[in-house]
């Protein structure tokens, strides 16, 4: 599970991985920092940095959103790790904001996807590499996974669970 440093929506995190784990799943966070602080200030002690991660060793990854998450829309560090994923056919997901992160690497290219989109900016960004925003709550398309945000979260990590 990928984690901004600060700001990432608590809830997005504590339910999925409450949900991989009853399902046996191995988790792991990742982030640029060692700790990472949610908005509502849940403290995570993060299991390796980005420059650590080695995409071979996982079946896929969950990228929490939050505001905090879209300082990382010009991270070459995961986002070599999100695309290692995706060439390997591998389960990516990501809620709220973190969407826009696939859009700005082009992860989305030709898909259906949805997010947060309170600014209303989605469908004009999605247009301009062929992705189509459909405004649902979760959105599977092939391996991705996109979901709007903490009402999803329950939804969105079952739906991960069965693309992995």
């Amino acid at each position: 599970m990928v984690l901004a440093s600060d700001n990432f929506r608590d809830t997005e995190y504590i339910t999925p991985r409450a949900f991989f784990e009853a399902n046996n799943a191995n988790v792991m966070t990742a982030s640029i920092s060692r700790t990472s602080r949610g908005r509502f200030g849940y403290e995570v002690k993060n299991d390796v940095l980005f420059t650590e991660v080695n995409p071979a060793k996982f079946s896929g990854i969950f990228i929490v959103g939050g505001g905090g998450i879209l300082d990382f829309l010009e991270n070459e560090d995961l986002k070599k790790i999100v695309l290692e994923f995706v060439n390997s056919q591998k389960a990516v997901g990501a809620i709220c904001a973190a969407p826009r992160l696939l859009l700005n690497w082009e992860v989305l290219r030709g898909k259906n996807f949805t997010g947060w989109n309170g600014d209303q900016v989605l469908a004009d960004w999605g247009e301009k590499i062929s992705a189509k925003f459909t405004d649902k709550s979760v959105e599977v398309d092939g391996k991705v996974l996109t979901a709007n945000g903490p009402s999803a979260v329950e939804e969105a990590a079952l739906k991960f669970l069965e693309i992995l």
